[in-house]
């Protein structure tokens, strides 16, 4: 793919950052991991860094799609904005990637990446916004797990999980 998609994928973020983000006063929200996770993906395509694609394709196919739906799912909402930030880099990083080796380590990057994400959000952003939950559970989960290390872990093994079942599946894709 030409390397106008990284520059459309910043444009979307852009824009999703100029009308939901920052009229609402959430602009610490960019720091969403599929956010940053669509930043990488970008900046891999304009670099011609395959393995930057890869780390930021495998987050989204593997925990972001997901982390999106269910949180659309439980506000009963989202915006058209949030839409195309979350497919985007789905359809440009499987362009960018199909019928391309793929580095083995793509789903360790993409792990890495989201724990980068709890660990930036818990020091820079909101604890009122909750950021990547890196200040408390997810109010739907809570009372099932209501201790933030226990929410922590449970999420990272639940994307450890998605992102293993992901990596299987792009393979075959993606070969």
């Amino acid at each position: 793919m030409p390397r106008w998609t990284g520059a459309v994928l910043l444009f979307a973020l852009v824009l999703h950052a100029l009308v939901v983000k920052i009229p609402s006063g959430l602009l610490p929200e960019m720091l969403f991991a599929c956010h940053i996770a669509s930043v990488v993906l970008a900046v891999g395509i304009l670099l011609r860094r395959r393995d930057l694609v890869a780390v930021g394709f495998w987050f989204h196919a593997g925990v972001g799609l997901w982390g999106c739906l269910l949180d659309a799912i439980a506000a009963g909402t989202t915006t058209p904005t949030s839409v195309l930030v979350h497919a985007l880099p789905l359809v440009i990083g499987y362009g960018e990637l199909k019928h391309r080796e793929v580095p083995r380590w793509a789903p360790l990057g993409a792990f890495g990446l989201l724990v980068g994400a709890i660990v930036l959000s818990y020091l820079v952003t909101p604890p009122s916004l909750n950021v990547n939950l890196a200040h408390r559970p997810w109010p739907p989960v809570a009372r099932i797990v209501p201790a933030l290390w226990a929410t922590w872990a449970a999420n990272l093994v639940l994307a450890c999980v998605l992102l293993l079942v992901a990596d299987r599946l792009l393979r075959r894709i993606l070969a």
